[in-house]
């Protein structure tokens, strides 16, 4: 499980400390996202990193860039991988494959990431 203390170490095993604000260390850093393709931003209920990704799906929101969020009730950061292990991420990963469907059609707009 990811917990806080062990993303504090994973971030000084990833970047210097003075690279940690560098966009490509963290992209929501990125001073203009308008030109990033569509994206499915997908966070879980029980994860450190459940509000950075929602700060970053809110921020390509108000760039311009076609988004959806899918919040992850219930779940933890790796459990939408434990695929026949944890059945309530099921819904989720056909979330996920949906939109990548959709994005290697290169759908554009805001209709890029309906949902259904």
């Amino acid at each position: 499980m990811l917990t806080t203390p062990l993303m504090r170490w994973f971030w000084e095993h990833y970047a210097d400390a003075d690279q940690r604000r560098d966009p490509r260390a963290a992209p929501i850093n990125t001073k203009d996202l308008s030109n990033l393709p569509p994206a499915l931003v997908v966070t879980c209920e029980f994860d450190p990193l459940r509000d950075e990704g929602a700060a970053y799906a809110d921020a390509l929101q108000a760039a311009g860039v076609a988004v959806r969020h899918l919040a992850c009730r219930g779940q933890i950061h790796t459990s939408l991988l434990a695929v026949d292990v944890i059945a309530s991420g099921a819904s989720a990963r056909q979330e996920m494959a949906l939109a990548l469907r959709q994005f290697s059609t290169r759908a554009t707009g805001p209709a890029a990431l309906s949902a259904h």
